[in-house]
């Protein structure tokens, strides 16, 4: 249930920031296709062309999350997750930045949240505590029972 909310705040925040309408209208002049698809890490040989997606994150589904690069009919960035396009056309530096600032946080949070799951799951291994004096030095060691 949280992921569901946390995605809908996630997406209202996109359209509040880059308008749903205009971006909905905008997307209509723009044929949305890869051409080339590669890891943010290693980028293709040569310039950026019309219909390359860089990803930076792969989806425990198999899908990814990335950029799409267009230039035509004019020059713009599209954010895709797992196959949607959440937030474009980005058309700005300002805009992509702002885009991309919120889609960190927001991958950020979920990162944290699932350390926090991980942390709080037993591990079937017994807990050892160990008791030291005031000066620091290790008195003794005891295994939970």
């Amino acid at each position: 249930m949280k992921y569901i909310v946390k995605h809908l705040c996630f997406a209202f925040a996109f359209c509040v920031l880059f308008g749903a309408g205009s971006a909905y209208s905008q997307n209509s002049e723009y044929k949305l296709e890869i051409k080339r698809s590669f890891p943010s890490s290693e980028p293709p040989d040569g310039p950026p062309r019309h219909g390359d997606y860089s990803y930076f994150k792969e989806l425990d589904n198999g899908g990814t999350v990335g950029s799409l690069h267009l230039f035509k009919p004019r020059e713009a960035i599209f954010i895709i997750w797992d196959g949607e396009v959440i937030a474009g056309p980005l058309t700005t530096v300002k805009q992509v930045e702002e885009a991309f600032k919120i889609l960190s946080n927001e991958l950020a949070e979920a990162h944290e949240l699932r350390m926090n799951i991980m942390k709080k799951f037993p591990t079937g291994q017994k807990k050892r505590y160990r008791v030291y004096d005031s000066k620091g030095k290790l008195i003794r060691e005891e295994d939970e029972p």
